[in-house]
């Protein structure tokens, strides 16, 4: 028989003594900024904070967006059987990787003009409503672990929310992970799911968005040219582009991006077991 710590032994002891109910320590889960948590038997519905969602497959699961304040969350859970449970995020920092792209080719990049920074915010006021966080989202149509989005599947580059400079310049943190999957290979959607986008954009060049219920959306970016359109139905494994180097690049490459539930999140987490994932305890 395991024996408890003797500071916890002692305290329970204590307690008892005194006739009092002994207090089940709470429930928590720690994980880092672009990560996901997960909170798994019988869930029916999931929450962190005031935002609220379905579970996938009887689990809860929370993606912590890569700039999400380090800090402590109020999670919980409504079970199947109608329980309601509650338990502690503890979201820890992710220190970016510094990115210094120096010598960048495409000098439009470097110093943007006025047209092309009104194109990219008139791009940005479309895209940013299909990545949102949205209250009522379509219900969930994948399984995770997700399909992998090339195949073969090299390993990423491990610049997901790397903080770059552009010729010194600084600019937005990266918020997908790079593969260096050759050019004209074919990209493939992750998962089923309904193309909410297809376009070239100017900063991601030829881009695919893919809605894959519950809040889940896909990127695919750079592509050298793409097979979908909007609105249309795909499935898992799914042709839907190839690689290429369209857009703010260096060289081609696939730029594969996740956005779950409004958060921009490592999409690494979501190619693996989920058994593997942070688990509340």
């Amino acid at each position: 028989m395991n024996r408890l710590p003797f500071s916890v032994s002692m305290a329970l002891a204590m307690t008892l003594s005194m006739g009092l109910r002994p207090i089940a320590p709470a429930l928590m889960v720690s994980a880092a900024q672009g990560e996901v948590a997960r909170w798994a038997g019988n869930c029916l519905r999931c929450s962190l904070e005031k935002r609220a969602w379905a579970a996938v497959n009887g689990t809860c699961y929370y993606p912590v967006d890569m700039d999400m304040k380090p800090g402590h969350y109020s999670i919980s859970r409504r079970t199947t059987g109608g329980k309601l449970e509650s338990a502690q995020l503890i979201v820890t920092e992710k220190r970016c990787v510094d990115e210094n792209l120096d010598n960048f080719p495409k000098k439009e990049y470097v110093n943007v003009s006025a047209q092309n920074q009104a194109r990219a915010a008139q791009e940005a006021s479309r895209v940013n409503p299909l990545i949102a966080y949205q209250a009522k989202p379509r219900p969930a149509v994948f399984d995770l672990p997700i399909g992998k989005p090339a195949s073969p599947l090299p390993k990423g580059v491990g610049n997901f929310g790397a903080c770059r400079t552009l010729n010194g310049q600084p600019r937005d943190r990266h918020t997908g992970q790079d593969y260096p999957v050759s050019a004209g290979k074919p990209v493939l959607s992750a998962a089923n799911g309904r193309v909410v986008l297809a376009a070239n954009l100017f900063y991601s060049g030829n881009s695919v968005f893919i809605d894959h219920g519950n809040g889940l959306v896909t990127e695919y970016f750079h592509l050298k040219s793409f097979t979908v359109k909007d609105n249309q139905t795909v499935t898992k494994g799914e042709r839907i582009g190839l690689v290429g180097e369209t857009g703010r690049v260096t060289g081609p490459h696939l730029h594969f991006g996740v956005r779950w539930q409004g958060a921009c999140i490592n999409p690494g987490f979501l190619l693996v077991d989920p058994s593997d994932l942070a688990a509340v305890n």
